[in-house]
């Protein structure tokens, strides 16, 4: 399927590595013009070379920012807008602070909170402008599984994540009719470095993980990579507002 996107320019946060990088990749694959943003610029380096090896005329570009600094993201990101627009938008922002919930400090609720919820907010109002005057654009925000059932040790990323899909519900319906497609993608269990931060302080938890899936393994950040390609791209035409779960049947549920 040609995704129809090589002439599309795309902006995905955390995208040096894990999920991130899957997304990068999967996008750069279809011709799209890729800013890979991290707070490492040693990190983005690495992604760049990483997609290069499989993708050598992969039009790849990095921006070393602080998604939790308001001030240095308006300043990364309006410069990279001056040049010319973003057309699709991935948030993607690694886990917040991990635990159960009695023994979390509200400092970590707060860091929760600028990297989750008010770095897409800030994002979204500096991108959404020139979407909204060429009549096309294309916002994902990447989510979790623990915004619709409890994984232990993830309540600041269930809470800030789950107010995310209200959020995308509601610009969908505002930004619909200006071309503007926004969706989340909720991953299940993915082999990530966060994954085995959560192996550190709860052994067994891949095991269990894995077992939960209807598929009976952990996913892979490429698996990610192609449904968000699908998601951001001319080929969807109809899918907007809404959770996409793609976690090996982890969720029961929904």
């Amino acid at each position: 399927m040609d995704l129809n996107i090589s002439d599309r320019r795309a902006l995905v946060t955390g995208g040096s590595q894990g999920i991130g990088l899957g997304i990068a990749t999967a996008l750069a694959a279809e011709g799209t013009e890729v800013i890979i943003a991290s707070r490492s610029l040693e990190n983005i380096e690495r992604a760049i070379v990483s997609i290069r090896q499989t993708h050598p005329q992969a039009k790849l570009f990095g921006c070393a920012v602080d998604l939790r600094d308001e001030q240095n993201v308006r300043q990364k990101i309006g410069g990279l807008l001056s040049e010319k627009p973003i057309d699709i938008l991935i948030n993607n922002v690694g886990g917040p602070p991990a635990g159960p919930m009695t023994t979390l400090p509200l400092s970590a609720w707060d860091t929760g909170y600028q990297g989750l919820l008010r770095s897409v907010l800030i994002l979204t109002e500096l991108v959404l402008p020139s979407m909204q005057k060429q009549g096309w654009g294309r916002l994902l925000t990447i989510t979790s599984t623990a915004a619709k059932e409890r994984i232990p040790n993830l309540p600041i990323s269930a809470t800030f994540r789950a107010g995310l899909t209200a959020w995308t519900k509601n610009l969908a319906k505002e930004v619909g009719r200006a071309g503007i497609l926004v969706n989340n993608i909720l991953p299940g269990p993915i082999q990530t470095s966060r994954l085995d931060e959560l192996e550190k302080k709860s052994p067994d938890f891949y095991r269990s993980m894995q077992d939960e899936t209807a598929i009976g393994r952990i996913g892979k950040p490429d698996e990610i990579g192609r449904v968000a390609a699908f998601l951001c791209s001319a080929a969807n035409t109809f899918v907007t507002g809404t959770d996409v779960f793609v976690d090996g049947g982890y969720t029961r549920s929904y």
